[in-house]
């Protein structure tokens, strides 16, 4: 087991760690997130989606996932573009007045094992999510997750490091936002040792596109090892528990 401690920090430690959310920390909850989504399909463009009929998500953002949908629906282009703002408020609303108060049942083997070791050894914590950020706090509030994702002392009015799927249609779009946040919380030179963890080939692309390293963990429903390895990734783990025995810090 993980020693959940916080260690010494060792030199040539830090970097930067931007996690995804649903299959690399979380698995296996409830259907809320899905059917926050179709509640707000329903009352913003009046779309009777189901989460069934959403289809496959994995890796991709709300944005991407809505968009989808309601083409399927019939609905134009411009039209979903027009009614995006007010469907990423709809869909927070609805998923914060139904996510249960506690989903630590659904972390993935020590996440926040992982979590700690990590800042243990002076790395910073940010988030590259899919998820609507209004969704992705309180779905790692309910996981008892989101205070490790805060950063202490940071200047300015963000007090964390992260790319939401509010923010950009493209999942290989957030990676270049959580840096530039990054920057201003951390300093210049922080993604130097920037990481992108995340259980999907999607993670594993949109870190390669930003030049990033990635470390791919098959944790989700969607791929196992065997597949992540076959995308490239800087590395490749079971789950949260082998992170300790990677080469993280000044790895080329």
């Amino acid at each position: 087991m993980m020693n959940s401690s916080h260690p010494t920090r060792e030199a040539g430690a830090e970097g930067l760690f931007l996690f995804d959310i649903d299959g690399t920390l979380l698995r296996g909850a409830p259907p809320t997130h899905r059917e926050a989504l179709c509640a707000a399909a329903r009352a913003v463009y009046g779309a009777p989606l189901t989460p069934e009929r959403l289809g496959g998500t994995a890796g991709m953002t709300d944005s991407a996932i809505a968009r989808r949908a309601l083409r399927g629906a019939g609905m134009s282009d411009d039209a979903i573009t027009d009614g995006l703002p007010s469907f990423f408020v709809a869909a927070a609303e609805a998923y914060e007045r139904s996510v249960p108060d506690d989903l630590g049942a659904y972390l993935t083997p020590h996440a926040a094992d992982a979590l700690d070791w990590l800042a243990g050894h002076g790395a910073a914590l940010g988030l590259v999510t899919g998820n609507i950020q209004r969704i992705a706090w309180a779905k790692l509030s309910a996981a008892g997750l989101a205070a490790r994702f805060r950063v202490a002392g940071a200047p300015g009015p963000l007090p964390w490091i992260g790319a939401f799927g509010d923010e950009a249609e493209d999942r290989d779009a957030l990676p270049p936002l959580a840096l530039e946040r990054a920057a201003r919380v951390l300093g210049p030179g922080c993604d130097a040792e920037a990481w992108i963890v995340g259980d999907t080939a999607a993670d594993i692309a949109c870190g390669q596109a930003s030049g990033l390293r990635v470390i791919a963990v098959a944790t989700g429903p969607s791929h196992t090892l065997t597949e992540l390895r076959a995308h490239a990734p800087t590395h490749a783990i079971t789950d949260l528990t082998e992170l300790p025995g990677l080469p993280l810090w000044g790895a080329a």
